[in-house]
């Protein structure tokens, strides 16, 4: 009965194998079907089959680039309010413009063609990761609309007072970590391991030191540090969570300049190429005709 489906009959005495468990024939465990946990991780992980990526080079030269600048940004502005460079109101403006055109180099960075090279939990992520990306500025314009009006609204208040712009909030930051590991899988799957693994360190840092400096007061600790903040506070905050978290974009904005490098040497290669043999051919003349041979 080894190596037949559950479902088969015997070959020898063609009875179910259900019957032949209850006459005492047992069934090799490594024959029995597999969980709906193990299913999952068959149909997603070690995936067999899929169709090779398209060429999505020219679109990564650029987008992957853009995008870098983009998280490169964030890290600055934030070590500026950290410091107390710039007040916290100047902070949300800055990332309220940056959070509206965001969502676009997302989708850039995620084209559609690639999904059946992906396996299919991969296509669920693509399709949802650039709706997700909307909650930053959806959540400042709530937050602007309903809640700096009000007497306790201010532009340099608590974000995470308000739910509304808190839910919103944290909805865009698992779409974020959701993009740091649809990348990872893609960078896999065209054969940039260097990528991959600093998408996958990505990944873990954004749902674990990510998700401390979302929840943590740092940048309310940061302004109000004359204030009569204590000190050791002040700088836990700053060298226990925010130097770290700056490390991690600068690594994801390292990444994505890496994926645009690699795509920009594989073109100029690629073009190198054209023509080399009728160049060749014609440099061997031209040595057989100085030679005279």
């Amino acid at each position: 009965m080894r190596g037949l489906s559950p479902s088969a009959n015997c070959p020898e005495c063609g009875n179910s194998q259900s019957a032949s468990a209850q006459s005492g024939t047992t069934i090799h465990p490594a024959d029995n079907p597999p969980g709906k946990l193990m299913n999952l991780i068959n149909s997603n992980i070690a995936v067999k089959g899929l169709e090779p990526v398209p060429d999505i080079r020219i679109r990564s030269k650029y987008w992957m680039r853009v995008a870098a600048m983009f998280v490169l940004a964030l890290a600055f502005v934030q070590f500026l309010v950290a410091f107390g460079l710039i007040p916290i109101a100047l902070y949300r403006v800055v990332l309220f413009g940056m959070s509206l055109f965001w969502p676009s180099v997302v989708i850039a960075l995620m084209p559609a063609n690639v999904d059946n090279s992906m396996p299919p939990m991969y296509r669920i992520i693509r399709k949802w990761i650039p709706i997700t990306q909307w909650g930053w500025a959806v959540g400042y314009v709530v937050w602007f609309v309903f809640c700096v009006p009000t007497e306790a609204g201010t532009f340099g208040g608590i974000l995470k007072d308000f739910m509304p712009t808190f839910v919103l909030h944290a909805i865009a930051g698992v779409g974020l970590i959701g993009l740091a590991f649809w990348l990872h899988d893609l960078a896999l799957r065209i054969g940039l391991d260097f990528v991959a693994r600093k998408c996958n360190l990505v990944t873990f840092s954004m749902a674990t030191l990510g998700v401390i400096v979302f929840v943590s007061p740092w940048k309310r600790v940061a302004v109000d540090h004359s204030d009569g903040i204590p000190p050791a506070l002040y700088w836990f905050y700053v060298v226990i969570a925010l130097l770290p978290w700056i490390w991690t974009l600068i690594t994801f904005a390292r990444a994505l300049l890496d994926f645009s490098s690699d795509s920009v040497w594989s073109l100029k290669h690629e073009k190198n190429l054209v023509g080399r043999q009728d160049r060749i051919n014609k440099k061997r003349d031209e040595y057989e005709n100085k030679r005279g041979w």
